[in-house]
């Protein structure tokens, strides 16, 4: 119970730092949403920023003819302001729009030309101010003096008191339709530029692939060996052709299989350096002895490469290596190394099947590279069977007390029963993990974790392959990029 709630609280957990290292890697997709959003800013705001006129009339409230009232007094200074309010709130009655409307022969309805006026009443005064916002001046301007003109004809009847005046004669004015271009388009900009972040975010924090050191030590609970840098558009070479036993006709192979690709012909780089040096420190340190297994934690990884690179990496330091390939349904090492198919055939399969007891006759020898190679062989639909059977145990003891380092390239432990039972044949483990790969999610690497430790496989640490250095999270920048 207490490793699911801690699995749990690591899925929620969210490092500020690699959602800055998120950030700093998208600030050219932010910059682009910016830009964007700031140019249909532009064009909105120079659609929208028509030229609006307004145009302002005034009319004064008097107290009727046959009245009397004195404006001087305070009781006749209270009914002429209530008698202006009233005027100033009826100045947008539908008899008197619709009138306005008609007259000029306007092409809107009431509702559009209410929007457009606004009528208020002058503080401490008996005038009320009538104002009409247009794109067209002189439209804004008719309007105004065709209510003027109307106003007293229609509203007064209304009212039934006082009367209204002109007092001046209309002004028009100008000013923009909206805040501006320059506003308009920085809060464009930045609202595109927000939404991207927003973006780049969650994107973040929906990942569920395994980004980094923290997600191997934290997550998956795995020491951090190294990585095991994306090839790119480095060119491959093939390794030379193996020495031979007695026996076997080399030059019978297949022209086509000359060039067939390995490993990077940078394998051994920095960073493979820096790997089997952390591998030699604690195989030492947990005395885990000298068997390994390298798997991969999800299929379609490059496991196959780790183990080859390990191998020469180790020979080249003056080990003694052997590799063997113990994927019996899809190993291509020996294509890898450029071994002809019906070599490659005499296997580890056909020495698990057979009584013959030098198992040395299987393995073939890379002068150039300084490791032995034993391939899969041919394909056994008992293979799980052959593996875990005693004469396995036999070769992996032989061989351990013949060589420094033995590497078994397994299938995927995640999708293989073969794997599974050579683990428990073999010393330790090696996890490969594809760097920030979707298909290969950290719940499903945790639960290959998990049932290989369940079996007792002791996993000495996990490898990041096809690491891209460009992508790599805060933690890791300083730890894992090397020069080739």
């Amino acid at each position: 119970m207490d490793k699911e709630n801690r699995s749990r609280q690591e899925e929620r957990y969210i490092d500020f730092r690699r959602l800055f290292s998120v950030l700093k890697r998208g600030i050219l997709w932010i910059l682009a949403a910016a830009i964007l959003a700031g140019a249909f800013g532009y064009v909105y705001s120079k659609q929208s920023d028509a030229p609006l006129y307004r145009t302002t009339g005034y009319m004064m409230v008097k107290a009727g003819e046959d009245q009397k009232v004195d404006s001087t007094s305070a009781q006749g200074q209270a009914y002429l302001t209530t008698l202006t309010a009233t005027y100033a709130s009826i100045c947008k009655s539908q008899e008197l729009l619709n009138t306005v409307i008609n007259d000029l022969n306007l092409d809107m309805d009431y509702t559009a030309l209410y929007g457009r006026i606004s009528v208020s009443q002058l503080e401490n005064t008996y005038i009320f101010r009538i104002t009409v916002s247009d794109a067209s001046s002189e439209t804004s301007e008719a309007i105004v003096k065709d209510m003027i003109d109307k106003a007293p004809g229609i509203l007064v009847p209304i009212v039934g008191e006082g009367r209204i005046e002109e007092v001046d004669h209309p002004y028009t004015n100008m000013q923009a339709g909206n805040a501006g271009t320059r506003k308009t388009v920085l809060k464009a900009a930045g609202t595109g530029a927000l939404l991207m972040i927003l973006a780049l975010l969650l994107l973040a924090v929906l990942d569920r692939t395994v980004r980094g050191s923290a997600d191997v030590e934290d997550a998956l609970g795995l020491t951090m060996l190294g990585v095991l840098p994306r090839e790119g558009g480095a060119e491959k070479t093939a390794l030379s052709l193996p020495a031979l036993p007695a026996g076997r006709d080399h030059r019978k192979e297949d022209p086509g299989q000359k060039t067939a690709p390995i490993v990077p012909a940078h394998v051994e780089t920095e960073a493979v350096r820096a790997l089997r040096t952390r591998t030699s420190w604690l195989l030492e340190q947990r005395q885990a002895g000298n068997v390994l297994m390298v798997t991969d934690a999800e299929a379609g990884g490059r496991g196959e490469d780790l183990a080859a690179a390990l191998a020469i990496s180790f020979a080249r330091a003056g080990r003694r290596i052997l590799l063997i390939d113990t994927d019996m349904h899809h190993g291509t090492l020996f294509k890898k190394l450029g071994i002809p198919d019906e070599i490659a055939a005499d296997g580890l399969s056909a020495w698990l099947r057979e009584e013959e007891e030098d198992w040395t006759r299987f393995v073939l020898r890379s002068k150039k590279y300084g490791i032995d190679f034993m391939p899969a062989g041919k394909a056994s639909r008992n293979s799980a069977e052959l593996l875990g059977s005693e004469r396995m145990a036999d070769l992996l003891r032989y061989a351990s007390a013949e060589y420094d380092l033995v590497l078994c390239s397994t299938a995927a432990a995640g999708s293989s029963a073969d794997t599974l039972t050579l683990g428990c044949l073999t010393h330790a483990a090696i996890l490969a993990v594809t760097h920030k790969d979707r298909r290969v999610i950290r719940s499903r690497v945790r639960g290959t974790v998990e049932q290989l430790q369940s079996l007792g496989i002791s996993i000495l640490g996990a490898v990041l392959t096809d690491f891209k250095a460009d992508k790599a999270e805060v933690e890791d920048s300083g730890k894992f990029i090397y020069m080739t």
